[in-house]
This record gives C-alpha cells, sequence and structure tokens, in this order.
C-alpha cells in the first residue's frame, strides 16, 4: 500500500529520493590455491577486488503521484546511480538505471498494479532502504531470495556457472499485482497480494519460455501508534509464497521460496524476525575462475536441481537510548544445500551497532558483524571458510522527501 498507492492529499507529483555512502572493512582472510582466489566472501562487494572500500552505494531518485483529481491512477518510478548489484554485479556495469516503474489503477474495489516494483515477498526485501540501520542484507536474504541472473559458461550436471547477464533482482519483477488492505475495525487489518510476474528481475522480458511467477502475500496488523509509513508503531504477522519456473540453457528449473514473519513496534523498541526456506534454483556463492593470482574473474555458481533445499532465519532488534540513538542487534543464520551432506554450508552472523539520527531518517548507521561459517561434512570447505572474518561497516544516510 505504501508504495502502490497515494493518499487523496498527495500532490500530483512528487520528487524524492535517498543516497547512501558506505565504508566497509573486511577482515577476512584471502586464500589462492593455484592463482584461483577461493574467499569471494572477505572481498567487498559489489565488484570483489577489495577488502576495504568506500563507495556511494546507492543513490537513488524517484517520481511518484497521482494522475487525476479522483486518485484513481497512481504512478511510481525509481532510478539508481549508486555503485551495488543492479549497476555493477561482481564487476561487470550493467548500466541498469530503471528499478520501477508502475501504475495503479483504483477504480474497482481491488488495486491493480502494472509493470516491474517490488514483488511481494519477504519484509527484509521489501523494505525501504533507507528506513533500515541496517547496513547489509541477511546471508539468507542476499543469497536465497535475492536473484543472480547468468549467461552460463560451464556446466556440470545442473550445476550452472556464468556471467551475469543483467542486473541482480533486486526483489523486484514486471506483471500484474493485484492487492488490497481491509480494515476488521479501526485499529486492525488484514491485508493481502498476488501478482503473477516474468521472473525476470530487472529484466522486463521474457526469459523463461513464457513460464510465469506467481507470488502470494498476506498480513494482519494492529496499529498501536498515530505514526505512519515504516515507524508505524504496530504489531504484524505475515506469510508468502512464490513459485515459478527459471530456464538455464534449454532447460526448465522450479523455483520455490516462501517465508513467515513479524514485526513490533511501540516507539522505543522494534523488534523483527522472518524464517524464509527455498527449493530448487539455489545460488551457492561467486566463483574465480581466472588461474592468474593477480587477476580474478568472478562468475555466479547455481546448483539448479529443483531436490535442493536451502533455510534460514534472523531476529533483530532496535531499542531508543535517546531521540537520536538507537542501539540495534541482529542474530540471522543461513542453511545452504541442506539435501546434499558434502555441500552443506551453515553461515551465522551476529551484527551490533548504534544509529544516530539527526533529522527524521538522515542518519550514521555503525555495524559490526562476527561472521562464521561451516561445512559440517566437508573438512577441506571448512578450512577455506575458516578465513571467515568479522566485518565493520559505517554508512551515512540522506533522504530528500
Amino acid at each position: 500500500m505504501i508504495q502502490g498507492t497515494e493518499s487523496l492529499a498527495t500532490e500530483d507529483h512528487h520528487l524524492w529520493g535517498f543516497g547512501q555512502l558506505r565504508y566497509i572493512h573486511n577482515k577476512g582472510n584471502l586464500y589462492e590455491a593455484n592463482g584461483v582466489n577461493k574467499t569471494p566472501f572477505s572481498l567487498n562487494k559489489p565488484d570483489l577486488k577489495k577488502q576495504e572500500t568506500f563507495i556511494l552505494s546507492r543513490l537513488r531518485i524517484g517520481l511518484r503521484g497521482k494522475l487525476d483529481n479522483e486518485n484513481t491512477i497512481n504512478y511510481f518510478i525509481l532510478t539508481e546511480f549508486g555503485e551495488n548489484g543492479i549497476t555493477n554485479p561482481i564487476g561487470y556495469r550493467q548500466h541498469n538505471y530503471v528499478t520501477d516503474i508502475s501504475v495503479t489503477l483504483r477504480y474497482m474495489p481491488i488495486n491493480i498494479r502494472l509493470g516491474q516494483y517490488k514483488y511481494p515477498g519477504s519484509e527484509e526485501g521489501f523494505m525501504a532502504r533507507f528506513t533500515s540501520p541496517f547496513i547489509q542484507f541477511t546471508t539468507v536474504s542476499d543469497q536465497l531470495m535475492l536473484e543472480r541472473y547468468i549467461s552460463p559458461q560451464v556446466v556440470n550436471g545442473t550445476i550452472y556457472l556464468g556471467l551475469p547477464v543483467h542486473s541482480v533482482g533486486a526483489y523486484r519483477d514486471s506483471g500484474i499485482q493485484l492487492f488490497q488492505q481491509v480494515n476488521l475495525n479501526k485499529t486492525s487489518s488484514i491485508s493481502y497480494a498476488y501478482m503473477y510476474g516474468l521472473g525476470a528481475g530487472l529484466q522486463m522480458n521474457n526469459v523463461n519460455d513464457s513460464h510465469p511467477t506467481h507470488y502470494f502475500y498476506s498480513a494482519y496488523e494492529k496499529i498501536l501508534g498515530n505514526v505512519k509509513g515504516y515507524n508505524t508503531e504496530s504489531f504484524k504477522f505475515y506469510g508468502w509464497y512464490q513459485k515459478g519456473k527459471r530456464k538455464l540453457l534449454d532447460e526448465l528449473y522450479d523455483r520455490t521460496r516462501y517465508g513467515i514473519g513479524l514485526t513490533y513496534y511501540d516507539g522505543s523498541i522494534r523488534v523483527e524476525s522472518e524464517y524464509m526456506r527455498g527449493n530448487g534454483m539455489i545460488y551457492t556463492g561467486a566463483k574465480d575462475t581466472n588461474s592468474n593470482p593477480s587477476d580474478n574473474e568472478w562468475q555466479f555458481e547455481i546448483e539448479a536441481d529443483n531436490n535442493n533445499k536451502a533455510d534460514g532465519y534472523y531476529i533483530a532488534a532496535t531499542y531508543k537510548l535517546k531521540p537520536h540513538i538507537e542501539a540495534i542487534a541482529r542474530y540471522d543464520e543461513y542453511r545452504r544445500m541442506k539435501n546434499v551432506s558434502t555441500k552443506k554450508r551453515i553461515i551465522k552472523n551476529t551484527t551490533i551497532g548504534f544509529s544516530y539520527k539527526f533529522e527524521g531518517l538522515n542518519r550514521i548507521d555503525f555495524n559490526y558483524t562476527f561472521s562464521n561459517a561451516y561445512a559440517p561434512y566437508n573438512t577441506t570447505a571448512q578450512y577455506i571458510l575458516n578465513n571467515t572474518g568479522d566485518i565493520a561497516r559505517i554508512q551515512l544516510t540522506w533522504v530528500y522527501k
């Protein structure tokens, strides 16, 4: 409702945007075997070139509003000019700048949205990035939900390794969505959504032989205060489900994702937690394909088999210490390739830090992440994973509204 509709009092056309400057210090160790870098997790995204970086991670400019006096046609446009997986996945410049472009029709009892936009799904992916004090996505969200689209260079059974053919999916798709919020009383509501999408991320193209992806979402929310938007004081419980097919070369594979979660915010403390599970099309990381020790050539690897499984969860909390200072903490865990013992990986992260707000959503966030990774049935892989290190991040967020 926040992203797809406008209130009657809204300006006809509203220019907005935000920028985020980010410093990252990755304390992991680098390990090479025969000139091939085995530790992409010890290098910083998006290009995996350095362990210490200072980048403009996001610079987004948007325009949204209504196209008629009756507020029956709303629109939403958002662009991206920062350095991230949308514009520069593992160092391959995509020059893809339009992340959202949609129109919502509100003539009927149910809203109809057409175009390219965030699909109904995980709360972490759905959330506007300028609102969160947690600088990096959880591993389960980054690896299980944030899709990579590749042009396969090497195929070994159902394992595909290839260069990025486009931007990461950015928790978005193109298609048509039906959604609405139904008020149960003055403080409680149920919201629901269904989207018929292409399953192509930001490509806005038929890349899966006309096989659609179906997205379902439903939530119950009880309002506890008067503030709206991200800072709505409320309790919310939600669930979502996605199912579609993905094409790699001439083969089609199933991709299924689903999850449940809750959020609670009373003005001083915020708690967010979510469990996600997926079958098929499991992303297993970036791989160096160049044996020259001085030159890393990264490609994405996908374990496409329909029987492959992964799941994970996170629980996050923020607490307002003073009007402008919040303490933050988050634990997230991701279990990848659970169905194949030698390929099973478990990643555990604990993030602590604080957020200092200058005014509104303008702030500085500091995150320190204690990272650990395990290969319980593979001693060779565990030797490599032992190079995982802690990561310090500082980010300045500036919002123009």
